[in-house]
């Protein structure tokens, strides 16, 4: 007959066995759980990362790509603010020349606006340089015109004054006349 004493040292190496047994498996389980999770989180962080980094490199692409766009508008400003000074310049350059001409340019000049820009009974105001220039030429205009005592307040050239309206006949208006008309075709051979 078998000692109670060893049946139950049995019985509590069995219970002890299967609980060890169901310990590692449970172990086990929850570290195949823990390698599951670990396993996502990875995946989780990976992706994420990876999102991250698409993210900043769309942001810094943005930022570079701003930039560029900004510097080219800056440079385009710069040059367009430069060619301006220099069609300034040339304009300056020519209005300076045209105020300085003398003799038979300046009389055919001044002749021409008379002939084109007078109508029949308008007073004109010369200006001070040309005061005597013009009062030779108004005896070749056809239209009949009043020489004014008064001087224009301009450097070449003269005003006209009619009934109801004064046009500005400075070489200075001229020059800027011919500006408006010839900007373009100036800028064209000046930076091509």
């Amino acid at each position: 007959m078998e000692n109670p004493g060893n049946r139950a040292d049995k019985l509590i190496e069995r219970i002890l066995g299967e609980a060890e047994a169901d310990a590692k498996a449970a172990r086990d389980k929850a570290a195949e759980g823990c390698r599951a999770v670990s396993a996502d989180c990875e995946k989780r962080i990976a992706e994420r990362a990876q999102a991250a980094a698409a993210s900043r490199d769309t942001a810094v692409k943005g930022v570079l790509d701003g930039a560029r766009t900004r510097a080219e508008l800056d440079g385009r400003k710069e040059t367009l603010g430069v060619r301006r000074r220099i069609l300034d310049e040339a304009f300056d350059a020519a209005a300076k020349a045209l105020n300085a001409l003398t003799g038979p340019r300046r009389e055919a000049i001044l002749l021409g606006m008379l002939k084109t820009e007078a109508a029949a009974g308008d007073v004109v105001l010369p200006a001070k340089q040309d005061r005597a220039l013009i009062e030779k030429l108004l005896a070749q205009v056809p239209a009949k015109l009043t020489l004014s005592d008064q001087d224009a307040p301009c450097e070449g050239g003269f005003l006209l004054r009619g009934g109801s309206y004064e046009k500005d006949c400075s070489l200075n208006a001229l020059m800027a006349e011919l500006r408006l008309k010839e900007e373009t075709n100036a800028a064209r051979i000046l930076f091509s």
